[in-house]
């Protein structure tokens, strides 16, 4: 067998950490307008949903001139113009930016972003910085939406682990998926895991003072904005790709077999790490079926 020289000798060339501290400040960034967007959406019950939707199409039909709106009662004679009520309420997209972070920087540098986000959140107001809507400092603790700001970590985690090195609808709808998942399951457990706890530690008479309403929480924070999350983050994910590209660029060691000290494969070209490990898993394969032959 041929030896290779030195020429041949893979060298690692990393590009400086100062873009992947630039990408992870951005995501914080990210989290940060997250946390202070509040859109007012339908609250997503089915019958509040029809009812706005039968709003909205009563406002459409009402926008129309004098003589579209004849027609239009004319061909539906049943129509009245009578706009239901409906219940909205401010959506906060925070997990879908979970997500995202963790879609765009895969899972290690998503998680740093968002621990950093959570931190910064609890020790911000010692420095007057309040990154959380309702201010933060560890009295955030005892908030009952305090365990979805924790999954926001392992969130960016599966979504980040899902999504690495593939970019399909499936894995970009699994990471989602078991995104998502993540963050209503952990949230959920952090607040019935809370009444527990204070039941067990102070009882009835010291119980924090939104234990009554835990299951109206748990609805109002998890089953309503559920579906708005999954719209969120599809959407994010889906114009992703060139912040995804971005950070890859900036943060992602160029790893190839080099001449030298020149970072380039033979033919010039940056050799990626996807494409550099595939490349080492079959020559490794082809040496051992040579080896048995």
């Amino acid at each position: 067998m041929r030896s290779q020289g030195p020429a041949s000798i893979t060298r690692v060339k990393r590009k400086s950490s100062v873009g992947q501290v630039v990408m992870t400040m951005l995501s914080v960034l990210v989290l940060f307008l997250s946390a202070f967007t509040a859109i007012s959406v339908p609250v997503s019950s089915q019958r509040n949903l029809v009812a706005f939707l039968q709003n909205r199409v009563d406002a459409a039909v009402l926008a129309l001139p004098e003589q579209a709106e004849a027609k239009v009662m004319a061909i539906f004679p049943g129509f009245k113009h009578e706009a239901p009520q409906y219940r909205s309420t401010n959506y906060c997209p925070m997990a879908p930016a979970a997500v995202f972070v963790g879609y765009i920087l895969g899972p290690y540098l998503g998680v740093v972003a968002c621990f950093f986000f959570v931190a910064l959140g609890l020790l911000g107001p010692f420095f007057g910085i309040h990154p959380f809507a309702a201010g933060g400092g560890f009295s955030y603790c005892n908030e009952p939406g305090f365990g979805y700001l924790l999954a926001l970590i392992p969130t960016a985690w599966v979504a980040g682990m899902i999504t690495r090195g593939r970019r399909t609808t499936l894995s970009q709808s699994l990471a989602v998926v078991a995104g998502l998942s993540v963050t209503h399951l952990c949230g959920l457990m952090y607040l019935f895991g809370s009444v527990l706890f204070s039941y067990v530690m102070n009882g009835t008479s010291a119980a924090l003072a939104w234990q009554p309403w835990v299951f109206e929480l748990a609805r109002n924070m998890t089953w309503y904005p559920l579906p708005y999350d999954i719209l969120g983050a599809l959407a994010l994910i889906g114009i992703g790709f060139p912040f995804r590209w971005l950070a890859s660029t900036l943060s992602a060691p160029d790893i190839g077999r080099t001449d030298g000290n020149s970072g380039k494969s033979r033919d010039g070209r940056f050799v990626s790490v996807d494409t550099f490990e595939t490349a080492q898993d079959e020559r490794f394969e082809s040496r051992e079926r040579f080896e048995l032959i």
